[in-house]
């Protein structure tokens, strides 16, 4: 027995070779299931918008079911349905105004570079400024390996730095 290919959306399981797959996969039922599927990971906010435009379905509202299913033309949406759905809008529009309050005002690159070219074109050329803090707690500590030692201009006792990279 060959190897078997099963489909999430129909639920079947059949000999898998190209044709008998391709098939399968052109058919109106996987077509229609598939659709489906996909039609519950939509964003609420479209399919709300959707379907207002839409009139009810007779069919569906008469017998429960209606056989275009997600190709239907009309809404299979009760109005209870579409206001329960309007509400789940409504909570995720203010949840991403509430998230949108929180994020604060962040400047842009280039009115940083500004403030920073500003800033340290006033100061001294000679004078190297470090954007990184040496924590305190560390300063006391004899153990430290030599890679987590604060520099102290003791420490440089050649300046010539012409000779480096050539």
């Amino acid at each position: 027995m060959g190897r078997r290919y099963y489909c999430d959306y129909c639920d079947k399981t059949f000999i898998d070779d190209l044709e008998a797959r391709k098939k399968h996969l052109q058919s109106a039922h996987h077509i229609k299931l598939r659709n489906l599927h996909y039609e519950y990971c939509r964003d609420p906010e479209t399919v709300l918008r959707e379907e207002l435009l839409k009139i009810p379905c007779r069919r569906f509202s008469q017998y429960g079911i209606c056989q275009f299913e997600g190709n239907c033309k009309y809404t299979h949406y009760s109005p209870e349905e579409l206001c329960e759905l309007r509400q789940q809008v409504e909570y995720i529009q203010t949840m991403r105004r509430k998230k949108q309050e929180q994020i604060p005002d962040v400047p842009s690159v280039e009115f940083w570079l500004q403030n920073y070219d500003e800033k340290h074109n006033k100061e001294n050329d000679d004078v190297v400024h470090t954007f990184w803090s040496y924590p305190e707690s560390l300063q006391s500590r004899l153990d430290l390996p030599p890679s987590m030692v604060k520099f102290k201009p003791e420490h440089f006792y050649d300046d010539n730095f012409e000779e480096w990279g050539k």
